[in-house]
């Protein structure tokens, strides 16, 4: 299943990026399935920086989501592959420059392995929302003035 989202935030490309970039050092949101994001590679994020995920996907299943930062182009592109928690993926996003800030995309690539191909149409359904919601919680965080240095 595939996703495509955009958001106008208003910051440069450069700060947008560099909120995504830096990802394991953003607040999660009350409520957020995210219950650890973690950093497991050394030095500064960049082609190759892996992470990990800790999700809460019902009450009481938890799953591990293991990322790796794919491409890396500084204001313009950043894009994983990703997999865990029964499925696997492709994040990219996208930095586009407009009047006032930025146009944030997000392109996402979902397919459930398993069993969870039985549930893609309730994955699909719940996952659209969330993925706005995401959206417009890193907005209100960057318009709001986060600092991303």
């Amino acid at each position: 299943m595939e996703f495509d989202l955009s958001i106008h935030i208003n910051r440069s490309p450069d700060d947008v990026f560099a909120f995504l970039r830096d990802k394991d050092r953003f607040p999660q949101e009350e409520g957020s399935p995210v219950l650890l994001l973690e950093k497991t590679t050394p030095g500064p994020p960049g082609m190759g920086t892996r992470y990990r995920e800790i999700v809460q996907m019902l009450p009481l299943v938890r799953g591990e989501i293991l990322s790796e930062i794919t491409r890396y182009e500084p204001g313009i592109r950043l894009d994983e592959d990703w997999a865990g928690a029964g499925m696997q993926g492709n994040l990219t996003h996208l930095f586009i420059r407009e009047e006032g800030g930025t146009r944030l995309v997000q392109r996402e690539t979902v397919e459930p392995r398993g069993w969870l191909r039985l549930a893609a149409p309730l994955i699909r359904k719940s996952l659209g929302p969330a993925l706005q919601n995401r959206l417009e919680g890193i907005k209100e965080l960057l318009d709001a003035g986060w600092t991303t240095s």
